[in-house]
C-alpha cells in the first residue's frame, strides 16, 4: 500500500505524458517505465526530508524525460519545471496537512 503523497507524485510525474509514452519503440518504454519508477522513488525520499532539494528533484525529472525519442530541449525543460513545481506544492499541502512524512 502506498499513501497519499506517494499516489499524488506519481500522478503527476505521469500526467501528460500517456501519448507520449505509447509512441515510443518497446525498448524506450520499459527503459521510461524503469527509470520513471527509479525517479518517482528518489523524488518520494527527497521531499519527506526536512529541507526539499527542488534543484534535485528537477534534475532527476529532467533525467528521466531525456529518455523520451525525439523530444526538444525546451519541452523537456518546461515538463520538468511543472512536474517539480507541483510536486513541491503537494509535499507542502501535507506538511500543513501534519501527516507523517
Amino acid at each position: 500500500t502506498t499513501d497519499r503523497l506517494t499516489d499524488e507524485i506519481e500522478e503527476i510525474l505521469e500526467e501528460d505524458l500517456k501519448d507520449l509514452y505509447l509512441s515510443m519503440p518497446k525498448e524506450k518504454q520499459a527503459e521510461f517505465k524503469i527509470k520513471g519508477e527509479e525517479t518517482m522513488s528518489l523524488v518520494n525520499q527527497l521531499v519527506r526530508t526536512a529541507h526539499v532539494n527542488a534543484k534535485k528533484i528537477f534534475q532527476l525529472i529532467r533525467a528521466w524525460l531525456k529518455i523520451i525519442p525525439g523530444v526538444n530541449r525546451f519541452f523537456l525543460e518546461q515538463e520538468a519545471k511543472i512536474k517539480t513545481d507541483k510536486i513541491l506544492l503537494v509535499s507542502e499541502e501535507e506538511k500543513k496537512r501534519g501527516s507523517k512524512l
